[in-house]
Formats: structure tokens, C-alpha cells, sequence
């Protein structure tokens, strides 16, 4: 029986390395932005709220303690569903004339 020996220096080993290598980075950038769905929604960590929406981790909590940000709390882990966040940034639009439309009682009124 013959043996062939194998280094990393054959070119066949580096592009099994080098496969190797991009797969790796490649399952890692998708570990890294995978967020599970729960129930058929996307929840976030404060940290990608405030990366997000441009804001300090106190101004979250601050939205946080006077109900303006729903969120859920699990074994101290506080979580946002991006969807309750679309819809409350929607609702607070202010369009170019600064006209805020305001939902009060289920009727729709436009402030200036």
C-alpha cells in the first residue's frame, strides 16, 4: 500500500483552507445578525434600539418608564418587538409643514 503525504503547502490544502476560512467568516456574519423570530416576531436588545433610533441607553429607559416603548421583560432581559416601535414612530410623524397627526379615543386629529 502507497502513502501520499500532504502538506498545507499543496495547492489543493490551501484552497481547502482557504474555503474553509471564507465559509467560517460567512457563518459568522450570519450568527452575528440572525435574530430568531418568536411567534412571528422580530424583538431587539436596547442596544440595537438606541443604535438604531439614535439613542442613549437612559433616553430608552426614560421612554421605557413612562410607557412610550412597550417592551418584555424575560429573567431580566428587556426586549423591544420592532413592530410596537414601527408603529409608534408612524404614529408620531410630523410631516415638513409640522402638522402632527394624533390619535385620541380612536379619532384621528391633526395638530399644528
Amino acid at each position: 500500500m502507497e502513502y501520499e503525504t500532504i502538506s498545507k503547502e499543496t495547492p489543493e490544502m490551501k484552497q481547502l483552507i482557504s474555503g474553509i476560512r471564507n465559509l467560517t467568516k460567512r457563518v459568522r456574519a450570519t450568527a452575528q445578525t440572525h435574530r430568531p423570530l418568536f411567534g412571528g416576531e422580530l424583538y431587539l436588545t436596547g442596544r440595537e434600539v438606541c443604535e438604531r433610533l439614535f439613542l442613549s441607553p437612559r433616553t430608552l429607559q426614560d421612554y421605557r418608564d413612562k410607557g412610550i416603548f412597550p417592551y418584555t421583560q424575560i429573567a431580566g432581559k428587556i426586549l423591544y418587538r420592532l413592530s410596537d416601535l414601527q408603529r409608534i414612530l408612524q404614529e408620531n410623524y410630523v410631516n415638513r409643514r409640522g402638522c402632527v397627526k394624533m390619535q385620541i379615543n380612536n379619532l384621528t386629529t391633526f395638530k399644528l
